[in-house]
């Protein structure tokens, strides 16, 4: 693995069609759980694992979202670009390229690098 991700459990993750979708639905906008569940048509705490599960590879963020109401809820969002998958002599190696967090290339910008 070049960046020390799991081949296994990633492969495994990426195998889920929930998973898959969940990543689908946030690559150009976050969403709520509820929201997720609602157009993925599953269970809220199916959603809820599955989230786990992408935020352990790093594969999705969490934010929380401010509401006129008062209440606050979390929204997520796809942080994967692309994965390589490469055989070796060694099995194979995983490289996963993520997107560049917005606060990430806010703090670039104020350290003008």
């Amino acid at each position: 693995m070049s960046d020390g991700t799991d081949a296994a459990g990633l492969a495994d993750l990426l195998a889920d069609d929930c998973a898959r979708r969940i990543l689908i639905e946030t690559k150009n906008g976050p969403c709520s759980a509820s929201e997720l569940s609602k157009r993925l048509d599953t269970s809220e705490p199916t959603v809820y694992r599955r989230l786990e599960r992408l935020r352990k590879y790093d594969l999705i963020s969490e934010e929380i979202q401010p509401v006129t109401d008062g209440k606050n809820y979390k929204v997520y969002q796809a942080q994967l670009h692309s994965l390589t998958l490469t055989l070796t002599d060694e099995g194979f190696e995983i490289t996963v390229s993520r997107r560049e967090r917005m606060a990430d290339r806010f703090t670039c910008f104020v350290e003008n690098r």
